[in-house]
C-alpha cells in the first residue's frame, strides 16, 4: 500500500488540477454579401487559479474588392484584454498571387514600450507538419521583429469591441498588426457614439454604436446589443458583415473550406 501512495496522490492532484480550470467558449459567425464570404470569430477563456488565458481564433474567408483573403489566425493572450498576445499561429492566403503560408510567432521579452517577437514560416506546400521531422528542416523564413505594447491583430478587433464600456468619456488606444503581412499600424482609436437604430435582418434593433479611426483609413463602426454581443460590422464604408449562422457562412464561402 505504501508503494501504492505516491501514484494515488499523483493521480489526485492531476485531478484537482483539471477540475481546478475553467474553459468557457463563444463563436460568432458573420456574412457579408458585399464580400461574398464570412469571417468567424471563436474566444475561448481558460481560467485556473492564477490567471486567465484568453485565445482568439479568427476565420477569414472573404473577397475585398480584388482581393481574396483566406486565413485563419490563432491569438494567445495574457489575459482577457486581449491587448497582450504571445503566440499567433497564421494558416493561409497572405496575396491572391502567392501560394498559401504558415507561420508561427512568439513573444520573446517584453519591456515598457514594446515587445520582442520571433517569427518562422514557410509556404504550405514547403512546411514539415511532422512534429518528428521539424528538427531536420527547419522553416526557410525566419525573423525578430520588435512590435509596440497594446498590438493586436487587425479582426481580434471583432472580439475586443463588444467588451468596451459604453461610455462616450473613454477611449481605447491601440496598435494593429496585419496579419497577412505583419506591418504594425499605430495609433488607432476606438470610440464609444451612443445607442442607435439599426435594421438587422428586417428587424429594427436599438444598438451601440462604436468608431475605430486609423489615419489615413475610412472609419470603421461595430454594432454592440446589450448582451455585449457584437452584431453588425461596416468596414471601409464598403463592406457590411451581419451575425448569421455557421450554416449561412459556409454557404457563401468564397474558397472552398479548409479543415
Amino acid at each position: 500500500m505504501k508503494r501504492k501512495l505516491p501514484l494515488i496522490l499523483s493521480i489526485l492532484c492531476s485531478i484537482t488540477v483539471l477540475f481546478s480550470q475553467e474553459k468557457v467558449e463563444t463563436t460568432s459567425w458573420y456574412t457579408s454579401a458585399d464580400t461574398k464570404g464570412y469571417i468567424s470569430i471563436q474566444k475561448v477563456n481558460t481560467t485556473d487559479d492564477t490567471n486567465t488565458v484568453t485565445t482568439v481564433k479568427t476565420r477569414v474567408n472573404s473577397k475585398f474588392g480584388n482581393e481574396v483573403l483566406d486565413f485563419s489566425l490563432s491569438t494567445v493572450c495574457d489575459t482577457d484584454k486581449l491587448v497582450s498576445p504571445s503566440e499567433l499561429s497564421f494558416n493561409g492566403t497572405i496575396d491572391s498571387n502567392m501560394k498559401s503560408v504558415v507561420f508561427i510567432g512568439n513573444r520573446l521579452k517584453k519591456d515598457k514600450k514594446a515587445s520582442f517577437w520571433n517569427f518562422k514560416g514557410d509556404f504550405m506546400d514547403q512546411a514539415t507538419t511532422d512534429p518528428e521531422l521539424k528538427p531536420y528542416f527547419p522553416e526557410n523564413h525566419n525573423a525578430t521583429l520588435r512590435i509596440p505594447n497594446r498590438t493586436i491583430p487587425t479582426f481580434n478587433l471583432w472580439a475586443i469591441i463588444p467588451n468596451l464600456p459604453f461610455d462616450r468619456k473613454g477611449t481605447f488606444e491601440f496598435n494593429t498588426l496585419d496579419e497577412t503581412k505583419l506591418y504594425v499600424k499605430k495609433n488607432q482609436t476606438v470610440n464609444y457614439l451612443g445607442t442607435t437604430k439599426v435594421d438587422i435582418n428586417g428587424e429594427n434593433t436599438v444598438l451601440h454604436k462604436f468608431v475605430h479611426l486609423s489615419n489615413g483609413k475610412q472609419p470603421n463602426y461595430y454594432w454592440v446589443n446589450n448582451d455585449r454581443e457584437l452584431v453588425q460590422v461596416l468596414l471601409d464604408n464598403k463592406y457590411t458583415f451581419t451575425i448569421s449562422s455557421k450554416k449561412a457562412a459556409l454557404q457563401v464561402a468564397v474558397v472552398n473550406i479548409k479543415n
